[in-house]
């Protein structure tokens, strides 16, 4: 199975880019990279550790042994009040047309749910307030031909690029003078529309990373020579992943994105690659998840969608615990 999580490029961007420290230990007889994330909740510094990819294991009473040695190797370390499992075991994979029976997407639910349970009563473990990685991500497979994917899309997805097309809209990959203005684009959206994004010198670090390593690529579409559309992708091995994405939506009806996904894929098959991450997804039948406007999106062409179990925090400090999460909850609302 493909691990982004674990990957070189997803170290080198943690750490390099983003600042954050990290170790290498043993979990279930496997070598892990982890992050250690820190936050200043006045008047304290605290500090959480995560591990990303986690593959559990079926053993219930082996998996019991090794998180309790976890949590009394870590439980007297100053201010480390929990560590953050995020586990890539598969609830189920299946492809968008089975998308389409409720039956068939509310026993997903119920499965999802059972499993929460069962990790939560057998392991002493919390279902995480943040989630560093998503429960559920969407694959694209690109190897296809531009007409084939135009036949496998839905009907306001193919009628979006159509329109897009018609309206002679450009797919460009940005130029240097233009990745300033795609962070100002970028910054003016998100204060429209309430999200956070990574501050400028972030940024900046993130894209002559993956530019000098040839590594990734800034994506843009235009019409008339104004840009309306861009998204930050990085590609490693057979994959280009989406990691950043925006549109101008004063362009809501022309179909701006669609085509520039469509035109993406297309860059990328011709680039040896075959398969599209688009990364965050809501689980299947939460209505309730932040993610569904952003899933709505991607559902537009077929896709293979995988359901995982999601990340769960194991605690050492209570009450701090506590803290964090009221704290992450009110600046997130």
């Amino acid at each position: 199975m493909y691990n982004l999580y674990q990957s070189k490029i997803r170290k080198d961007i943690q750490v390099q880019i983003y600042g954050k420290k990290y170790f290498t230990e043993k979990l279930f007889w496997k070598n892990y990279f982890w992050l250690v994330h820190e936050k200043k909740l006045w008047p304290i510094d605290i500090k959480w550790l995560q591990i990303m990819w986690v593959e559990l294991p079926d053993d219930k009473e082996y998996v019991q042994k090794e998180l309790k040695k976890l949590k009394e190797k870590y439980l007297n370390k100053k201010w480390v009040i929990f560590i953050q499992l995020c586990f890539l075991n598969e609830i189920i994979r299946f492809e968008n047309c089975g998308q389409r029976d409720d039956n068939f997407v509310e026993n997903i639910k119920k499965m999802r749910l059972n499993i929460r349970e069962q990790i939560q009563s057998n392991y002493w473990l919390q279902l995480a307030f943040r989630e560093n990685m998503p429960q559920a991500n969407i694959v694209y497979d690109i190897t296809k031909t531009d007409e084939e994917l135009m036949k496998e899309m839905n009907s306001g997805c193919k009628e979006r690029v159509k329109k897009a097309i018609k309206k002679w809209i450009e797919f460009w990959i940005a130029s240097p003078d233009q990745y300033d203005l795609f962070y100002e684009r970028w910054k003016e959206v998100s204060w429209t529309k309430w999200f956070n994004i990574i501050p400028k010198w972030q940024y900046d670090k993130l894209i002559r990373y993956i530019t000098q390593n040839n590594c990734g690529n800034l994506f843009t579409s235009h019409i008339n020579w104004d840009i309306i559309a861009w998204s930050i992708c990085i590609y490693d091995e057979n994959r280009i992943i989406y990691l950043y994405w925006f549109a101008n939506r004063a362009y809501n009806n022309i179909g701006w994105h669609h085509y520039l996904k469509f035109k993406t894929f297309g860059y990328a098959r011709k680039n040896g690659k075959t398969y599209v991450d688009m990364m965050w997804w809501a689980p299947t039948w939460f209505p309730e998840h932040p993610l569904v406007w952003v899933s709505k999106f991607k559902e537009s062409l077929w896709w293979t969608k995988i359901e995982q179990y999601g990340s769960y925090d194991l605690v050492l400090k209570p009450t701090l615990y506590k803290l964090s999460k009221t704290y992450f909850n009110i600046t997130h609302k």
